[in-house]
């Protein structure tokens, strides 16, 4: 799945932040690595940030999708969290409860496996930008 940054909308006051910020710029494509639906909040996808690559969970407001193409190595889990429904789409190796944690870590095993699906995700959409955490 693949997505443009049409605008970049704070979360929580709704206001358009201009072109550009720390992690996402108006007019890129971003591929989306995992996708979140929170059952209070809606969508929110994972992507390669323009901070230094670095992957983030960002809101879908403000994104038109240009791909729709799931990527094959994704599955689907729902969970509560807080009292909340989470549906969440994520290759399934990534599939275990400390897993973004890891990553923001920089866990070794984390990162590799972080390092395989996204090269997959990326093969699988025709572009190899930079994939690597």
């Amino acid at each position: 799945m693949k997505v443009m940054c049409r605008k970049i909308i704070s979360h929580t006051t709704g206001e358009d932040l201009g072109k550009s910020d720390p992690w996402l710029t108006v007019g890129n494509e971003y591929i989306i690595l995992a996708m979140d639906y929170l059952e209070t909040e809606g969508f929110q996808i994972y992507i390669q940030s323009e901070n230094y690559n670095e992957p983030i969970f960002t809101h879908i407001i403000g994104f038109e999708f240009v791909s729709q193409k799931i990527p094959s190595s994704w599955i689907t889990t729902v969970s509560n969290s807080y009292g909340r429904k989470v549906i969440t789409m994520l290759p399934a190796s990534w599939n275990y409860d400390s897993f973004f944690e890891d990553i923001e870590n920089e866990e070794p095993k984390a990162v590799e496996l972080f390092n395989q699906e996204a090269k997959k995700i990326y093969e699988e959409e025709d572009s190899l930008p930079g994939w690597s955490y």
